[in-house]
Order: structure tokens, then sequence, then C-alpha cells
């Protein structure tokens, strides 16, 4: 019976890895991406009003080119549909300004991704995804023919690599210029704007920040570095407690063996002169200091460990904090931050809380796994040795 909980054991800290190690991919995936998210504007039969926006956006973005390393404008709409005279797919289509591929990598397999070129002269040039490709042109070279979105006409610029992909209703994906979409007054859900940055303090994503929102409020700002460290906590806590639990247990067994060359040395004193055991009395010293010494580096590691988070999130810290009317402001600002009625997402957004509850789900099988296994190095009592009361 015993042997049989110790197997299911095992098998959950098997599946516990198995779901961290996936999740914490997951996390790492958008790692340095800033975007704020808005309402699209809606689209008339005269169009223009996504290219305006598109165009001030440009100009935000411009204004803060120093904090980032690159930055670009997208629109998204989800469920339209992409057809040629036999077939059809329901597509999310991305409406791309220039240098968004400077920020979002995808893997080019024929043809060309949408241009500057094409974004300045509106061409209605589009780019689709390889499973699009086969449905549509069963093998047949896809760059070069038309495909019909919302009525009308686009040629096939390229061809990129995608599967089905975790944060899309839909299985197909199409990039078309954003100065098309606007002068052909597709209807698009939300607008993108994405930037990456190498800075790992939270500068650059609260200069971006501010700036949104002060040009156009209402949107939904996303920093991605943040995100995944506030994710991973859970994990982060589980292994600040093994860490501290190991070093208390290293400790003891430091103590244990400490105390035994006492004892051992009391014991040789009484048979032996002391001038006879120096050397080893002077080894068996340095080695206990070195051992305490690596120690107290550990429990410093750990205690950073442990409060690197707050140089993050200085929005949890108040700003008395031994005061309690300065706790309360704080915990009702973290609140109004978390209430508001509508929150505009991106694919990204998505993936990241794919991971999260992926990894959540494996801290829950860690600890399961652990508790069905036991812990026989943390449990275990050490025992302290004693001096001989022979003579």
């Amino acid at each position: 019976m015993e042997n049989k909980k110790k197997r299911r054991g095992m098998l959950a800290l098997l599946l516990g890895l198995a779901l961290a190690v996936c999740g914490g991919a997951l996390l790492t995936r958008s790692g340095g991406r800033l975007e704020y998210i808005l309402p699209a504007p809606a689209a008339t039969q005269e169009g223009g009003e996504l290219n305006a926006l598109y165009e001030e956006a440009q100009k935000q973005l411009a204004s803060i080119a120093d904090s980032v390393t690159a930055s670009a404008v997208g629109a998204r709409a989800q469920g339209l549909t992409l057809s040629t005279e036999t077939q059809s797919a329901q597509t999310t289509v991305y409406a791309v300004g220039s240098g968004y591929f400077d920020v979002v990598h995808e893997t080019l397999l024929d043809g060309r991704l949408i241009s500057e070129a094409d974004v300045k002269r509106a061409e209605d040039a589009i780019v689709i995804d390889e499973s699009t490709a086969l449905t549509f042109f069963a093998g047949d070279e896809p760059v070069g023919k038309t495909v019909t979105l919302n009525g009308l006409n686009y040629e096939v610029a390229g061809v990129v690599r995608t599967s089905r992909r975790l944060g899309e209703t839909d299985e197909h994906v199409a990039y078309i210029p954003i100065t098309a979409a606007s002068a052909n007054a597709l209807a698009m859900q939300t607008v993108e704007l994405t930037a990456k940055t190498e800075d790992k303090t939270t500068g650059s994503a609260i200069l971006m920040e501010n700036t949104l929102r002060t040009w156009q409020s209402g949107g939904s700002f996303y920093n991605y570095n943040k995100l995944a460290l506030g994710a991973a906590m859970p994990i982060r806590w589980l292994v600040l407690f093994a860490g501290v639990a190991l070093l208390l247990s290293l400790v003891s067994r430091l103590n244990a063996a400490a105390w035994g060359r006492v004892c051992y040395y009391a014991d040789q004193l009484k048979t032996r002169y002391a001038r006879d055991m120096i050397g080893g009395m002077t080894a068996s010293v340095l080695l206990a200091l070195l051992g305490y010494a690596a120690l107290a580096g550990a429990a410093f590691a750990l205690a950073k460990f442990s409060i690197d988070p707050l140089y993050v999130f200085t929005e949890w810290v108040p700003e008395v904090v031994v005061e309690l009317s300065s706790i309360a402001k704080r915990f009702w600002s973290l609140n109004d931050a978390n209430a508001a009625a509508v929150r505009y997402v991106s694919r990204n957004y998505c993936v990241l809380e794919t991971g999260r509850g992926l990894l959540r789900w494996g801290l829950l099988a860690l600890l399961l796994g652990a508790w069905m296994n036991g812990v026989p190095f943390f449990a275990k009592r050490v025992q302290m040795p004693e001096i001989s009361k022979e003579r």
C-alpha cells in the first residue's frame, strides 16, 4: 500500500514538473514586450478613421523611441471570412503598420511580409498562413493569387508558418496593411501598440503607459515582464520555502558536524597532547568557518530573492509601511486598478494566462507529490554527538 502511494506521488511529481515547465515556457514567450490596447474606431463608408489613429499612434511611439528597442502599431479583428471562389475560412486578421514584424516574429515560408511600402501605398496585399494556403490552393503556388476579404480582393504577398495558436479564436490568421484596412473600411476590433524593451526595471514601461494614457485613456496596458513575474509568484514562494527549509537543515547538520569535531578533540585530549593535534584542529575550525560563510551567503541570496519583486511591483508598497491608513490606501489603489469594467486583451495576454493556469496546476501537483512521497532530508532530525564521559 505504501509503495502504491509513493508511485502515485512520483506520478504527481512528474505531472507537476511537466505542467510547471510548460507553463513557465509560455510565460517567457512575450518577455520584454509592452502593449497598450485600445478599441478600434468605428469604420464608416468613407474610411480613414483607423489611418488617422494609426498616424497619431506612430507619433506617440516615436516620442518614447529612446526608451524602447522597437515599436509598432497593429489592429486585430477576429472571425472575419477569408475566401476564394471555392473555399472559405474564419480568420483572425491583423492590420499591421510599419515595423510590425520587427516586434512580432513570424516565420516566412514563401513570398514576403507586409512591407513599409505596402503600408505607405495602402496596397491590397495579404500574407496568409500555411494552412490557409494549403486549404485554398491545394499545393499550387499561392503568391500572386487572389483572395477575398470583406468583399474586396487582396493579392497574396506571402505565406507564414503557423498552426492553431493559443490565444486565437480562429484556426487561421492573415496580415494586411493597416492603411488598406482603413481605406477599405474594414471593421477592426482593437488597436494594439506594441513595443520591445531590454529595460529590466519598470522605467520604460511607466513612461510608455503614462504617455499613451495621456494621449488616449481607456485602454489596457500590459508589461509582460511584470505579468510573468506575478504569474510565477507561487513557484517563487515555493522555491523560497524550500530554500529556507534546506538552509535550516544544512545549518543543523553543520552544527552537528562542528560539535562532533569538538567532541572528538575533547575525547582525544584525554590521551594526547594538544600540540600534536593543532594542525587537525585548525583545519576543522577553518572548514567550519568556511561552511558557515557559505550558508551566510546563501541566506543573503534568499533574502534578496524574497524582496526582488518589490522593486518591480512598487505599487504594492505603502508610502508608510507601519501606517494603517497608508496600507488601506494602497489596497484600494490596487483594487481600483483591477476593477475596470472593460478590459482589452491580445493574443499574448491570453497565452500568458494559459501559462499562469498551467503553472498553478503544476504547483498543486508538485505539492501533492511531495506530500505523498515525503521529504526525508528536511524531516529527519539531526542527532547531536556527545562528549564521552569516560576518563
